[in-house]
């Protein structure tokens, strides 16, 4: 999974190599500004980390939550359409839970929105 934190505080994931996000995910984490993670891939085996990537990036999650809360604004997965949108909204939901921030299910036109939403909901 890559993290590329160039246009901060929007911070982009992918699964595209090079693997950096646990060193990404500890910089965010010392730098105390919140930010929102931003994916145009689902959260599914074809395009989340894989395998031993996955057990690590569960493990990191699960020790860093509560400092992850406190900076991790939210989370967006981008769709195509509100069509798509819809059915995921469901299944984000548990994902919100799990991670300590929430998770939304946007279309690009709704994008800035969301963004907003997020980041200043404290």
């Amino acid at each position: 999974m890559h993290i590329d934190t160039r246009q901060f505080p929007l911070v982009w994931m992918s699964s595209s190599e090079p693997s950096n996000w646990e060193s990404e995910l500890n910089a965010l984490l010392c730098q105390h500004e919140r930010f929102v993670l931003l994916t145009r891939e689902r959260p599914d085996r074809e395009h989340g980390p894989r395998g031993e990537d996955r057990k690590r990036f569960a493990l990191w999650v699960k020790h860093n939550r509560e400092s992850l809360k406190h900076v991790c604004a939210g989370s967006i997965l981008i769709v195509s359409s509100e069509a798509i949108a819809l059915p995921l909204r469901v299944i984000v939901v548990p994902l919100g839970k799990a991670f300590g921030y929430p998770i939304r299910v946007a279309t690009e036109d709704q994008l800035d929105v969301e963004i907003d939403r997020l980041l200043n909901r404290f």
